[in-house]
C-alpha cells in the first residue's frame, strides 16, 4: 500500500471546561503524485468526533484543514485522528498515519460579578 496522506498537525486547546464545545482542526497533506480523496476520522474513548466534511479532493502537495468538534466530558481526553484515502473501490487508512492531542479538563471559574458575598449589605 503506497503512502498517500500525512497528518501534519492537530490544533486543539490544551484544556477545556466540561460541557463546552471543543474545536479540533486536523491538517492533512496529500503526499502522493496525484489528486486524492482524503478523509479524517477522530475519536476519544469510544466517542466519534464529527467533521465539517466527510472527505475532500486534495491536490498533490496540498495540505487542508478539516474541522471537527465535540462537547468536553467531565474528564481529561486524548483525541486520536486517522487519515483515510479512496482507492477507487474502498477507503484505506495507512497504519502509521495517526496523531493525537491531549486535552485536560479545567474548572470553570466564575467571574467576580457572579460571586455572592454573604452578609454584605450596602450601607
Amino acid at each position: 500500500m503506497s503512502v498517500v496522506a500525512d497528518i501534519v498537525k492537530i490544533d486543539a486547546p490544551s484544556s477545556a471546561p466540561a460541557d463546552q464545545q471543543v474545536i479540533v482542526d486536523v491538517s492533512v497533506e496529500n503526499i502522493s503524485g496525484s489528486d486524492q480523496y482524503i478523509a479524517i476520522t477522530a475519536a476519544f474513548d469510544s466517542t466519534s468526533i464529527p467533521f465539517q466534511f466527510d472527505y475532500l479532493l486534495v491536490a498533490p502537495g496540498q495540505a487542508v484543514v478539516m474541522r471537527g468538534w465535540f462537547i468536553m466530558p467531565s474528564k481529561n481526553v486524548r483525541v486520536t485522528a486517522w487519515s483515510w484515502y479512496w482507492t477507487g473501490t474502498e477507503w484505506c487508512s495507512p497504519q502509521d498515519d495517526t496523531a493525537y492531542v491531549d486535552i485536560s479538563l479545567t474548572e470553570m471559574v466564575p467571574a467576580f460579578s457572579e460571586l455572592a458575598v454573604a452578609g454584605f449589605q450596602k450601607g
